[in-house]
């Protein structure tokens, strides 16, 4: 497989990957290998910049900058070319098929149940680390 996959890995992939591994973690690699080529716009940025604070999660300050160093060195920024609404129950979560859309991306990587009941938006498939990687 000689080609490079474009992806935009949603939030929660991110904070799984580095709080508890598994499959998130493979994707991750896969970015780190330059097999795959993340998109994320600033408003993602932002958002993961909130939930890797989050109390719940308990991640001490160190792991929080580093989750977000990965993300900013191992990514590649995009503008959001059209305001999308597809996503009528959780409408933040459009900001990942903009992404998407803009970037030209393949798939959107997340384990947000309203984001994957979409299936698919346009040409870019929505599925689970797991479901990835058995494509892949």
């Amino acid at each position: 497989m000689g080609s490079v996959t474009k992806v935009v890995i949603d939030s929660n992939v991110f904070i799984s990957a580095f709080g508890w591994d598994g499959k998130p973690e493979a994707v991750l690699r896969l970015v780190e290998q330059g097999r795959l080529i993340n998109y994320t716009t600033e408003a993602i940025f932002d958002e993961l910049m909130r939930v890797v604070a989050y109390p719940k999660l308990k991640f001490p300050q160190s792991l929080q900058i580093k989750i977000l160093e990965f993300v900013f060195f191992w990514s590649r920024f995009v503008r959001r070319e059209e305001n999308i609404a597809v996503v009528t129950d959780d409408p933040k979560d459009d900001m990942f098929i903009e992404c998407a859309i803009s970037a030209g991306a393949n798939f959107i990587i997340s384990g947000d149940p309203h984001l994957l009941a979409l299936g698919s938006y346009r040409n870019v498939k929505i599925v689970s680390p797991a479901e990835f990687l058995e494509i892949r």
